[in-house]
């Protein structure tokens, strides 16, 4: 995952820099392309936490997160 990679570079220069994890908005020529769900967008989360960084959030959740279960997680996760 490309997003580790970037995450773990990140985490070596400083790894309480701020990092935000945008959820796609598929527009113009890209309309064919979805959105995560809310499951890729943990996933995510995990891959930077795991790679080293401290200070993650999570943009755009209105793309994601359905349920008032999906923002309980996000809230325990401190993402919001």
């Amino acid at each position: 995952m490309e997003l580790r990679r970037f995450a773990k570079l990140l985490a070596q220069v400083d790894s309480t820099i701020p990092f935000i994890i945008l959820a796609f908005f598929p527009e113009h020529k890209l309309i064919d392309v979805p959105s995560p769900n809310f499951q890729q967008m943990i996933e995510a989360y995990h891959a930077a936490r795991d790679a080293g960084l401290k200070n993650i959030k999570l943009g755009n959740i209105g793309r994601f997160a359905r349920t008032e279960k999906d923002y309980e997680i996000l809230r325990e996760l401190d993402v919001l």
